[in-house]
């Protein structure tokens, strides 16, 4: 177990370190919808977990019957209201690839593009999932309002996930998808975009780019990062003995168990937190204070600082795992101030 880094010697370090106090806009309403929200999250986890101690002792037909229902169950519940799609929809767009003139990229992907304006530059955006789940409907809707917010086209490629293909098979996805983007876009300004264990899978990534010589984004932006598969951090320990997430370290073992398939969770290409962040991008880390995986946000921003890098961490206080996909205030402003970020290292 680590036990947490001190934001202080994070700020002696060089870093930027903000917290942001939502407090204000934590109403009534709010706390008893988010309530609800983490009730069905931790009884889906706790089914998840049950049944897929079974899946790794059951045959192929078992697993391949319980991945389809968990994903499914996943797309279900994280869908976005009927009044967040239509405000998506006003803002962003869906648009083609890159065209007949192009190659394809080497993964199925998806392109948003802000529907004002002309966007400049890209965002290239690796989702979480827990490394077992497709793009979630209400984490597609993200994507899309980071595409109105920053104003610039996105290209969100698509990864293999586990257990059908374990780790480093998203890494490698990853990495060709950026060297596909290098290779047919070389002149465009890009910030690489990820949430949850989307981060991993992208830092993962770009550490592997960079040793092969491919030229890193502009920035990279990091929204509730998991990084440590090993699952050392504090508050992994502290949240799941408190109860006061949905997630827990069992539900997380589960996934890392799928994902990483006998490899060891200490291996940098799994938990990137462990790796090289030599000439790593500018980078911002958004975070809450009562997130499972607190504590490694903190230490990927104390990793980043031992390496010199340039890095801004801010905490919030009392938000949900990746509350961005969410409709609240805190929400709106931590999409505003990432995509401020994006914009300044675009431009």
């Amino acid at each position: 177990m680590t036990a947490a880094v001190t934001l202080d010697q994070i700020a002696a370090a060089g870093a930027r370190v903000q917290r942001m106090d939502g407090s204000s806009v934590s109403g009534a309403l709010r706390r008893v919808q988010w309530r609800i929200d983490n009730r069905i999250s931790h009884l889906f986890l706790r089914w998840m977990v049950a049944r897929g101690h079974r899946l790794l002792r059951g045959g192929p037909e078992d697993q391949a019957r319980f991945l389809a229902r968990m994903r499914g169950l996943y797309n279900r519940l994280d869908r976005p209201t009927a009044a967040l799609t239509a405000l998506i929809d006003a803002e962003a767009v869906r648009r083609p690839g890159p065209g007949l003139s192009l190659p394809a990229p080497p993964t199925p992907s998806e392109w948003f593009a802000p529907r004002k304006g002309v966007p400049r530059g890209y965002v290239f955006y690796v989702h979480g999932g827990s490394f077992v789940a497709e793009r979630s409907p209400r984490i597609t809707a993200l994507v899309a309002r980071f595409a109105a917010a920053a104003r610039a086209s996105v290209f969100a490629p698509n990864y293999r996930l586990a257990p059908e293909h374990p780790c480093p098979a998203a890494v490698e996805d990853i990495v060709a998808a950026w060297r596909w983007f290098k290779e047919t876009s070389p002149d465009e300004p890009v910030v690489a975009l990820a949430e949850s264990a989307g981060a991993a899978i992208l830092i993962a990534a770009l550490q592997q780019a960079r040793d092969e010589g491919l030229e890193p984004p502009e920035g990279v932006v990091l929204l509730s990062p998991w990084v440590d598969l090993s699952l050392q951090s504090w508050s992994v320990i502290a949240a799941s003995l408190a109860g006061t997430t949905p997630h827990t370290m069992e539900s997380l073992a589960l996934m890392t168990q799928l994902y990483l398939n006998g490899r060891s969770p200490a291996d940098p290409v799994a938990s990137p937190i462990f790796g090289d962040f030599t000439d790593f991008p500018p980078t911002l880390i958004h975070a809450s204070e009562t997130d499972i995986l607190y504590d490694d946000a903190v230490r990927l921003a104390e990793a980043i600082r031992r390496a010199n890098g340039d890095l801004t961490l801010r905490l919030w206080t009392n938000e949900t795992h990746v509350w961005e996909r969410t409709e609240g205030e805190q929400a709106r402003r931590s999409i505003e101030l990432a995509a401020d970020f994006i914009r300044r290292h675009l431009d």
